[in-house]
């Protein structure tokens, strides 16, 4: 039976997901916010496939997103995530994974053979391709002269994200500024903001980092790299001993500040248009 799942069905969709799960991160721990958590197109919608009642499938769409598609490993190559695919496509989605503002990886990993031929096979296409990183937190030391935002800096800190980057990285902002102790630093000249850095808010538990920026007319100055040290020493605050830099192609820029390394590739897909 494929039915609409709720906040009731989390302790079973957790054990289900951490049992399916092929990504290199550990889904139990984000497993909340990944199934019920807003996207930057709303909420999501939760579909399950049930035999009895065990959980024998999964899908998470949120907008054009197929944010997670999860079949049980002895139940795979039935047919079954077909069925999802078309589920979610009768829903409006067209993207597989990198689903902005709340994403569980930033497409499908490049090792993981068995996801792409299928994604090939539900006749989606390779769109982008992009890197996570790591980087161990021992001996980071954070900057003295970037400051953690306090609320009173909530609205300019988000006016100026969304008029440097977006309503999507205003999105993922608001969720670090919105906590006891906002997990978020800028850096300001003059008492004008010049760059922003927020972490553990996408995948809240695991350690990501970002996202991170900084004015245009601004760059070139070591601001980001301040504010990337401030927030790696903030995530070994939280007690994190690695942190996950992901969604990025400036590897090297990464490997300078802090010696974060590529650890997995991904591949996002698109079904093309008619």
């Amino acid at each position: 039976m494929l039915r609409t799942a709720g906040p009731q069905d989390l302790p079973a969709l957790r054990e289900f997901l951490a049992s399916a799960n092929d990504a290199p991160y550990d889904i139990s721990v984000v497993a909340e916010e990944k199934c019920f958590g807003p996207g930057i197109d709303g909420k999501p919608v939760v579909r399950v496939l049930e035999e009895g009642d065990r959980i024998r499938a999964v899908s998470v769409v949120c907008g054009r997103w197929i944010r997670l598609l999860a079949v049980a490993r002895d139940a795979r190559r039935q047919g079954i995530g077909r069925m999802l695919v078309a589920d979610a496509e009768a829903m409006g989605a067209t993207l597989v994974a990198a689903e902005p503002g709340n994403y569980f990886t930033p497409g499908v990993p490049m090792d993981d053979v068995a996801s792409r031929t299928f994604c090939h096979a539900v006749g989606y296409i390779e769109t982008r391709w992009t890197w996570n990183l790591e980087v161990g937190l021992e001996g980071i030391v954070a900057p003295t002269d970037v400051v953690r935002p306090t609320a009173a800096d909530t609205d300019r800190v988000l006016h100026f994200v969304e008029a440097e980057f977006g309503k999507i990285w205003r999105f993922e902002a608001a969720r670090a500024l919105d906590r006891e102790v906002p997990t978020a630093f800028i850096a300001e000249d003059a008492g004008r903001i010049t760059g922003f850095a927020v972490h553990d808010v996408n995948n809240r538990g695991l350690g990501f980092f970002g996202p991170t920026g900084v004015a245009k007319s601004m760059r070139g100055h070591g601001i980001g790299g301040r504010l990337l040290l401030a927030s790696l020493a903030d995530l070994r605050r939280l007690g994190y001993t690695e942190a996950i830099i992901p969604w990025t192609d400036a590897i090297e820029f990464y490997r300078k500040c802090c010696g974060a390394k590529p650890a997995h590739r991904f591949i996002a897909f698109a079904k093309p248009r008619p």
